[in-house]
């Protein structure tokens, strides 16, 4: 059986796995780039290989940017 892992607080999401855990979970998330966060903290609803769309509407591209779990 497998163990369910929760994201915890301050978790940087890296993988698709985490980006669709973030997604079920309906987590907010916190985008930051250069050490300054880009937008306000939202849910994630959706993602590619290259790019994250968040709930407010704004799409955010993955390789230029750290998310993390709020």
């Amino acid at each position: 059986m497998q163990e369910k892992t929760k994201l915890q607080s301050g978790q940087t999401l890296i993988t698709n796995r985490d980006f669709e855990k973030a997604i079920s979970e309906k987590i907010e998330i916190k985008t930051m780039q250069g050490g300054m966060q880009i937008r306000p903290t939202s849910a994630i609803i959706g993602y590619n290989d290259t790019s994250v769309r968040m709930s407010d509407g704004s799409i955010i591209h993955r390789s230029a940017n750290t998310f993390y779990v709020n």
